[in-house]
């Protein structure tokens, strides 16, 4: 075999190789794991859901919403029922391909920036943070 042969033949074998290694590392991300291949990336549902309670939440302490005779007796009964309601619209059956990443950062920016006099009783009523704006 001549040189001409050998470096081919390897050129031919390496590519092989880095075909398999990539095909290998598409099967190892699973399915569910919330690992994207097009250039939109995707955040879990659960993940958002918490992410949207938990800003919603925090902006209703810090607007005064949450304690005896406000809208939410404490923190964990604003994460109860803003967290249930968050996951009605968004549960996986409705986003099955989950939720965009940079669109899920609008949202968050948008509820952490939203004026105290506002309600914000549904998730809807922020334009950032509407199924159809959040969902891939």
């Amino acid at each position: 075999m001549n040189l001409k042969n050998i470096l081919v033949s390897g050129v031919v074998c390496g590519g092989g190789f880095v075909l398999l290694g990539a095909c290998h590392a598409g099967v190892e991300a699973g399915v569910g794991t919330g690992t994207v291949t097009s250039a939109a990336a995707a955040v879990d549902n659960e993940q958002a859901i918490h992410d949207i309670t938990e800003a919603r939440c925090n902006r209703a302490m810090a607007c005064n919403d949450i304690g005896d005779g406000k809208s939410y007796a404490d923190f964990q009964a604003c994460s109860r029922e803003i967290g249930r309601d968050t996951g009605i619209t968004l549960r996986s059956e409705k986003c099955p391909n989950g939720i965009l990443t940079d669109r899920l950062s609008s949202c968050l920016d948008e509820i952490n920036t939203e004026r105290c006099g506002n309600p914000l009783d549904t998730l809807e009523r922020v334009a950032a943070c509407r199924k159809g704006m959040l969902c891939k």
